[in-house]
């Protein structure tokens, strides 16, 4: 009798600490950083070389093409001149998704 009261008392302590685990865990929020269409349109008179800075990504700006870039909020696009970042051409933001950027204007 007294094993089977001292089983059942270790069954619930356990239980009781499984329940305050479980409750400490859920309490946790995961941030997930929000993508962006950011749209370029290269109408300058040459192609263009671009980087992602905040991804590392570089694309090919072909002459009146416009090419849609996933960025998050703060990314920056620069120039890449001869596998080098070169001179700013933006900062990514929210104000920018799916909206037409000028290369001439920017």
């Amino acid at each position: 009798m007294k094993k089977t009261i001292l089983l059942l008392f270790l069954a619930l302590s356990l239980m009781s600490m499984n329940t305050s685990t479980f409750n400490k865990q859920s309490n946790k929020t995961v941030l997930v950083a929000e993508k962006f269409d950011i749209k370029i349109k290269n109408d300058l008179d040459d192609e263009v070389s671009v980087i992602n800075a905040g991804s590392g990504g570089s694309y090919r700006l072909t002459k009146n093409a416009t090419t849609t870039i996933k960025m998050e909020e703060g990314d920056k696009l620069h120039y890449y001149e001869k596998g080098k970042k070169g001179a700013l051409i933006l900062t990514a933001t929210a104000a920018m998704h799916g909206k037409v950027q000028l290369l001439s204007k920017i």
